[in-house]
């Protein structure tokens, strides 16, 4: 190991934030574009050390005396699960990034209006809105403060919308009105062998729906904008697990079909 790298990582770890920081200097939208979408791919991969944050869960019971009282007293009742709404998804990603990117010239910000339609604060809001601001170091030639913005909208799988709002939403409303070319679409995706609530009808929604055909289709989406305009788009579907013993349980390891016939909650 040289001096510089032994020096970098002697350094304190604000310092060396900025140390990784200063190796991704953003001139231009392209390269916040792809600071932002590699930390969400971070984000995904760190997401199963803390996964159950993301998911409600209504505690079963352990029944500690099994040869007294009736049959039902000695069952076990297992723990339920179900996801968190888009919010605290949102939330969430919004929490992670300014984490890792907030600072010095960026910005993280959640439910920012940028259209609004009276005089009472209603109106289009970004799930995500990122700013930065490029520096007269940075570009030759460009103004000082010159600002960069990045509109991330969030869907649950289980949205109605969740396989036209990347082009209805973000494409159509959100990067005009934010005055951008630059957007990601996340899809927050709950296995569905791990959501065993029942009658919940969102589940029956993300049912019909499978993660690869689903990303597979979002990103062609995403190329064909930028195929055809100058509106750049990367979709993300992020798997959200959670906490279970494999083999322990058959909501652990293959869908729930009880609750096939549960009204779709858009």
């Amino acid at each position: 190991m040289n001096h510089r790298e032994s020096d970098c990582f002697a350094w304190p770890p604000p310092t060396l934030l900025r140390c990784w920081r200063a190796k991704r200097v953003i001139r231009i939208s392209a390269d916040l574009l792809a600071v932002v979408h590699e930390a969400l791919a971070t984000i995904e991969h760190e997401l199963p050390s803390h996964c159950e944050l993301l998911w409600d869960r209504t505690p079963g019971v352990r029944r500690r005396n099994k040869k007294a009282g009736t049959d039902a007293d000695k069952q076990d009742v297992a723990d339920v699960w179900r996801p968190k709404p888009e919010a605290a998804l949102s939330a969430y990603i919004a929490h992670e990034l300014t984490l890792r990117l907030a600072g010095d010239r960026i910005a993280v910000n959640r439910e920012v209006l940028i259209l609004p339609t009276d005089p009472y604060g209603a109106g289009d809001r970004t799930d995500i809105l990122i700013d930065t601001h490029t520096h007269a170091d940075d570009v030759v030639d460009a103004d000082p403060g010159h600002p960069i913005k990045l509109v991330i909208e969030v869907k649950g799988a289980w949205n109605v919308e969740v396989e036209t709002a990347q082009e209805t939403q973000l494409v159509q409303r959100y990067l005009p009105e934010t005055d951008t070319d630059i957007g990601i679409y996340v899809v927050g995706w709950y296995p569905i062998g791990l959501w065993d609530a029942k009658a919940d009808s969102r589940k029956t929604q993300a049912k019909k729906l499978d993660p690869d055909t689903l990303s597979g289709d979002l990103k062609a989406q995403a190329q064909r904008w930028s195929n055809e305009s100058a509106v750049h788009v990367e979709s993300v579907v992020m798997t959200i697990p959670r906490p279970y013993r494999p083999g322990v349980g058959q909501e652990a390891t293959k869908p729930d079909e009880s609750d096939d016939q549960d009204q779709q909650e858009t």
